[in-house]
Parts: structure tokens; C-alpha cells; sequence
């Protein structure tokens, strides 16, 4: 497939993150990353069928939250405001499963990094079961299905205008959500 062609595909999410040197908001996350990997590992005891029914998600990796969570913070560690991700990578299917319980939170057509309320083994069990029936014929998850998605230009033109907005006000619209 042409790249061009594939870049025009709504198919990137654009994450804004803390305001910069937010060591608490951070530390925080990545806590909660790792009850929700504990959470998950209870839910499998709990529904032992579990596993089986979200198998596709497990193709090329064990479904865990801690290191979708440290590799998003790595991206944002490169701009410090915000990151993108395109969902056809090997993080996108975990970043739909991390949004569907809380770590980002949808601001129009963008996402911001936020701290789950509530991390119940039941979410995280619904938002797995609603990825794994996005799977197609050739065994393809599409996560772009349930989240809101930019082409290329418009993730670069989004990230840009980000970029250029003073961090204050920019962290100060997280409330609005």
C-alpha cells in the first residue's frame, strides 16, 4: 500500500499529556497502570473463560497495562506536551483497552492523559471483549472503531497548534472535560 494513501487514513490518536515536570501526575499513572495489571490478573482467576475470548489480543503479546503505560510516557518524554500513536502499531490495540478504563480521556477530537476514577476488573474485562470483537476475517483487530482517530495532516496539524499553546492553558482545559 502506498504510504501517502495509508497516512490519509484516520487512523492516529494525538495524547496531550501533563503539564511539564508533573512527577506526581505521572507517578501516579504508571501506579495505576500496575492495579490494573493486577485487577486483570484477578479478573482471568475470576473468568476463567476470559482468556480464551480475548485470545486475539494475546497474538503477539500478553495483554499487560504497565508497558503500554511506560512506552507512552517514553513518547511523551520526546515533546513533553503531547505524543501521537497510530493505531496500526503494536501499542494501538492498548491504548483503545487504556482509554476504554480511563487513562485517557477524549477532549474533541484528541485525547489527554488522565488518572482512572475507578480500575474494576469488570471495565477492564468489557473493554477487552469490545476490541477483541473488532476482529475481521483475516484476524485483524481495528481499533480505530472505537475511538476517535486524525489522518496524518490532521494529527500534524493538531500537534503543531498544541505545541504553540501556552502548557498553563493548555493543562487548564483538561478540567473542562
Amino acid at each position: 500500500m502506498d504510504e501517502d494513501v495509508a497516512d490519509d487514513k484516520p487512523t492516529w490518536v494525538l495524547i496531550e499529556g501533563p503539564g511539564p515536570g508533573d512527577a506526581e501526575f505521572l507517578g501516579r499513572w504508571l501506579l495505576a497502570a500496575a492495579v490494573a495489571d493486577r485487577a486483570l490478573d484477578e479478573q482471568f482467576k475470576k473468568n476463567t473463560s476470559l482468556r480464551q475470548r480475548v485470545a486475539s489480543l494475546e497474538f503477539l503479546y500478553v495483554v499487560s497495562f504497565s508497558p503500554a503505560a511506560t512506552r507512552s510516557l517514553e513518547l511523551l518524554m520526546k515533546n513533553l506536551s503531547c505524543f501521537s500513536l497510530d493505531l496500526r502499531d503494536e501499542w494501538g490495540d492498548m491504548f483503545v483497552v487504556l482509554a476504554k478504563i480511563g487513562f485517557f480521556r477524549q477532549t474533541g477530537n484528541r485525547y489527554q492523559m488522565t488518572i482512572p476514577e475507578d480500575i474494576a476488573g469488570a471495565t477492564i474485562e468489557q473493554a477487552l471483549l469490545t476490541l477483541a470483537v473488532t476482529e475481521d476475517e483475516e484476524h485483524c483487530l481495528h481499533p480505530e472503531y472505537l475511538v476517535t482517530c486524525l489522518s496524518k495532516r490532521e494529527l500534524e496539524i493538531w500537534q503543531a497548534r498544541l505545541e504553540r499553546l501556552p502548557w498553563m492553558q493548555r493543562v487548564a482545559d483538561r478540567t473542562f472535560c
